[in-house]
């Protein structure tokens, strides 16, 4: 991890920071208080794609739940059919 920037200081670099990542620099920037990092600047581009890992991997661990309780059972096309004319029969109330 690269150096940690005292909050204050890089609140006051905020538009320097903002600067290098149009120049396409990508390095993320940390800040935090006592040399300890508690938060990280990146560019938007970077967020990006970070957000849309993030979400990928949490879709794939419901898939992977849902596979792990999956017991094989299946509603067959009468059953289906009997739900639907239920909720459209409480609709109609």
């Amino acid at each position: 991890m690269a150096d940690v920037v005292p909050t204050g200081e890089a609140r006051d670099a905020l538009h320097r920071i903002a600067k290098r990542f149009d120049a396409g620099d990508v390095e993320p920037v940390y800040f935090g208080s006592h040399r300890r990092a508690q938060g990280v600047i990146v560019p938007l581009e970077i967020w990006e794609q970070l957000l849309g890992q993030a979400e990928d991997d949490m879709d794939l661990a419901l898939a992977r739940d849902r596979l792990d309780r999956d017991d094989g059972q299946r509603l067959t096309h009468q059953q289906v059919n009997r739900v639907f004319d239920r909720l459209r029969a409480s609709r109609g109330r």
